[in-house]
């Protein structure tokens, strides 16, 4: 039936109807809340003999209704496709911060999830929220969007060997409301043209990072000394990295690890 037939006769496969129900389900079992450089992203993946139905799941997802209405000029974005050669996987993604904010997010809270997805989607949706808003650009709301990034999906599931330690990190509701009682230098305003990437813009003119302290497991791997980095390019090519990498920007004040061995701060530790 499955990885023996060789023949398919994709003529005999009744049409696809996907409504919100039979999306949840799919979602519920194939989907993947994720986060890549604590940035939200969603997912979707089938084999690529079952290609219609990932046509008709992206189809759908770029007909759904805006329901944030506050950033007016935002659009669902282009769902991206790629293929694992390895695994002949078809994945589609969308990865736009307002098309996961103001299409998919709300579409989905009012949605009745069944399983243990649903805790995945609810924090996921938190970041997502402080990313929208702009709490993700202060350390405050990076360091907790990272400690969510690690507990959310596998980290506490029951198959991973930490699970215990991982869900005696599980971020608290204090923890979250502090992030959001905090001001912000900069809001996000119903003009037409504040999409996004003009809030991120605009927080990186308001909160110049001027200082970057580089630790290579634990030891400092500044130049001269006690002399910081004083910018993230500069930074991210000490330790053989592209200058245009997001990595440190992304990860300063958090206590991530990147390549498996370096730490941003902006303070010495």
């Amino acid at each position: 039936m499955n990885l023996q037939r060789k023949t398919y006769n994709y003529d005999l496969i009744p049409a696809i109807t996907v409504d919100p129900f039979w999306l949840l389900g799919f979602i519920e079992g194939e989907g993947t809340f994720g986060f890549k450089n604590l940035s939200p992203y969603f997912q979707i993946g089938q084999h690529i003999k079952n290609s219609m139905v990932i046509e008709a799941i992206s189809s759908y997802l770029q007909s759904l209704p805006k329901t944030f209405t506050f950033t007016q000029h935002s659009k669902i974005s282009q769902i991206h496709n790629t293929i694992n050669s390895r695994t002949s996987v078809l994945v589609i993604s969308i990865i736009d911060i307002d098309a996961l904010y103001d299409y998919l997010m709300l579409f989905l809270l009012n949605m009745p999830f069944q399983t243990r997805k649903a805790e995945d989607f609810y924090f996921w949706s938190l970041v997502l929220h402080f990313h929208k808003l702009g709490y993700f650009y202060l350390a405050e709301g990076r360091k907790l969007a990272y400690k969510i990034s690690v507990y959310a999906n596998k980290g506490r599931y029951s198959t991973n060997p930490n699970r215990t330690v991982l869900r005696s990190c599980a971020p608290s509701l204090s923890e979250i409301n502090k992030v959001l009682d905090l001001k912000l230098p900069v809001t996000l305003e119903a003009a037409e043209e504040m999409l996004h990437t003009d809030l991120a813009k605009a927080f990186a003119r308001v909160l110049k990072q001027q200082t970057i302290w580089v630790y290579d497991k634990g030891v400092l791997l500044n130049p001269d000394g006690e002399k910081p980095f004083t910018s993230f390019r500069s930074a991210m090519e000490a330790i053989g990295y592209s200058k245009s990498s997001i990595a440190a920007r992304r990860s300063i004040d958090t206590g991530k690890i990147i390549g498996g061995r370096y730490t941003f701060y902006s303070k010495p530790l």
